[in-house]
């Protein structure tokens, strides 16, 4: 039980900074995936936005109108 322990003691302090890491890493990758998903949803909403008033205008309607709901 004693060599177990020795073993223990030294490779205890090593796994857990490798968890450290792995979690802070983990949660950076999330974020960032969280970040680009957030940025993909406004730029479609932009897009539409943008398409309506293109095609607002192609009718003659008030283009203001359209972009005021942006």
């Amino acid at each position: 039980m004693d060599v177990f322990m020795d073993y223990f003691e030294v490779l205890a302090p090593s796994f857990g900074l490798f968890f450290i890491f792995w979690l802070v890493m983990r949660s950076l990758f999330r974020g960032d995936s969280g970040e680009r998903d957030a940025r993909r949803d406004a730029e479609e909403r932009e897009a539409q936005a943008w398409a309506e008033a293109q095609k607002a205008q192609q009718r003659g309607d008030d283009v203001d109108g359209v972009i005021e709901k942006l």
